[in-house]
Formats: C-alpha cells, sequence, structure tokens
C-alpha cells in the first residue's frame, strides 16, 4: 500500500504561479529556462534525491554517488518539464499529439464492442495531459484517481481555457470506488486507472516482479473487467519532445473470469508490469512513482 505517498506538491503554490505566469507572457521555452535552475535546486537537497533513489537504484543498478546524482537530475527535469508542457496545454491550449492511426482504430474497435473500455496506465510520461487531449473516442470518461488538498498542481481544465472532459473516481471512497466504475461502465464509459499504485485494502493488491523486486499493484480493476467483459488496454503516453507526446499500447486483452479472489487475476497484473518494464526501459527518465513502491515486500524478506 501506498502510505509514504502523499500526493502533495513539492514547490509551493507562489512558485506554481511564478511558472504559470512565464507561460503566459513567454511561453514554454521562458519557463523551461527556469526550470532548469529549480530543478538543479531540488537535486541537490538530499531529502528529494532520496525519493527517486528506489527506482534509480533498481532501473540502473549499482551507481556511485554522481552517476545517482545525475540519474536524479534527469529524472526530476524531465518530470518538471511534463509538468510544464501540462500548463502550456491548459494555459495557452498549444499541444501536439502523435499517437497513430493504428491505435486511435484499435481503441474505437474495441470500444465499439458495446462494453465500455478499460486504459490502464501509469505515472509516466504524459499521463495527464493525454488523458485531457483523449477525445477522439466520443463517451463519457473517468479517471481513478485520488486529489489531495496539498496538491497545488492545477490540472489541465483548472485554468480556465479548456472545458473539463473527464470525471473523477476517488480510490478512497467506499469500496475503492469500485461499484462507481461498475456503474459506469455499464453504461458504455470509458474508464482509466493507474495499474502501478496502490489505495485501501491489501486484500485487493497483487504482488509481481517489477525490476527484479517485488512489488504490490491494485487488482481489483482485473476482476471488475472479468465481470463487465471490458476490453482493457495497456498505454502509456510518452514525451517525444517538446511539447510533444505519443501513445504506446503495449497490449489489450479481455480478462477471463476466474472468480472473486483478487490474487486470481495475477497474470493480467503480469502483463501490465511487464509492459511498464518495457516502457522504463525505453524511456527510463519518464517513470515519476517519486516513493519506494518496493520497500513493503522488501520489510517481507528481512
Amino acid at each position: 500500500m501506498a502510505d509514504n505517498w502523499t500526493g502533495a506538491s513539492v514547490a509551493s503554490s507562489f512558485k506554481h504561479k511564478i511558472f504559470y505566469f512565464l507561460i503566459k507572457t513567454g511561453g514554454r521555452y521562458c519557463a523551461y529556462l527556469l526550470l532548469y535552475f529549480v530543478v538543479a535546486s531540488y537535486a541537490i537537497v538530499p531529502k528529494f534525491r532520496r525519493k527517486a533513489y528506489p527506482y534509480i537504484e533498481k532501473r540502473f543498478g549499482k551507481l556511485n554517488f554522481f552517476s545517482k546524482f545525475w540519474h536524479c537530475y534527469k529524472l526530476f527535469l524531465s518530470f518538471g518539464k511534463t509538468l510544464v508542457d501540462k500548463a502550456v496545454f491548459g494555459i495557452l491550449g498549444k499541444i501536439e499529439i502523435l499517437s497513430s492511426q493504428q491505435d486511435r482504430d484499435l481503441c474505437t474497435d474495441l470500444y465499439n464492442q458495446g462494453k465500455g473500455l478499460i486504459f490502464i496506465t501509469a505515472h509516466c510520461g504524459a499521463w495527464q495531459s493525454a488523458m485531457a487531449a483523449f477525445d477522439f473516442i466520443k463517451a463519457d470518461k473517468y479517471v481513478l484517481y485520488k486529489r489531495v488538498k496539498e496538491d497545488v498542481d492545477k490540472q489541465v481544465y483548472e485554468h480556465g481555457n479548456r472545458k473539463q472532459n473527464i470525471k473523477f473516481i476517488d480510490p478512497t471512497g467506499p469500496y475503492g470506488g469500485t461499484v462507481e466504475m461498475l456503474s459506469v461502465l455499464q453504461k458504455k464509459s470509458i474508464v482509466c486507472v493507474m495499474g502501478d499504485r496502490t489505495f485501501g485494502s491489501q486484500k485487493n493488491e497483487i504482488s509481481v516482479n517489477f525490476l527484479g523486486h517485488s512489488i504490490n499493484v491494485p487488482g481489483t480493476i482485473y476482476r471488475i473487467a472479468s465481470i463487465t467483459q471490458t476490453p482493457i488496454v495497456i498505454v502509456f503516453f510518452p514525451t517525444k519532445s517538446n511539447g510533444k507526446f505519443d501513445s504506446m499500447i503495449l497490449d489489450n486483452f479481455v480478462v477471463e473470469d476466474k472468480g472473486a479472489k483478487i490474487t486470481n487475476y495475477k497474470e493480467y497484473a503480469e502483463k501490465f508490469v511487464n509492459a511498464l518494464e518495457q516502457f522504463t526501459k525505453q524511456y527510463p527518465y519518464q517513470f515519476f512513482n517519486m516513493y519506494d513502491m518496493w520497500e513493503d515486500n522488501d520489510k517481507l524478506k528481512d
């Protein structure tokens, strides 16, 4: 369970407003210029680097101090650019989606089966901008998302220049949002969930291997998909260059009903984690789970 993840923004509301002002007056590259200095100021602080070390060490192996520092800086910079690009999208409406027609056709064909559609993605790439721009399928869209009051980073629609086209389901609500997800899928809606972060009861988690070590991932979505027979698409949205992102569909499937026990669906959770590993190999600085997602399982081995 992600107890050591808080969802709070590292930067203050004032610092966010500075970036928003720079975007409004000078555009993307003006904000990027400041970002290099801001990222450096965070990278030199040990407590911030420690947030990234678990992933850095699992992804790149044993490193000396200077190599680890450089990897952290590049990861922080990539994350910062993702946040700037999201703000540029919300404030100026500028974004470029490079997803292929093949990906669009696949999603459309799966949705047209009449059972809704489930996207499983992760905290990587331009996932926040992507969901706000993912509108080629005309259907109600829901994202399983926990928003905390300490998160002062605005969503795309909160900048006021783009209509909100997604609705949110709280994973910390009653039954972890299960009832709501079942309800909207029965109405042929689209649901997007993060497959890399757990909330709620541990009985709904599945233990799988990621980057050579065991983690827990949410398993309820696979049980839901088995009930509704909604197709699942595993998709990530890597940033290709400044203000441009692509869709990366690595798998799609329908879940066989294996009963009520969540761990019966481990093979599907492994499909997701295998896809996530493939993503991190291709885009090592675009995975943004800044906490030790391996910690609970490592303690069990001690």
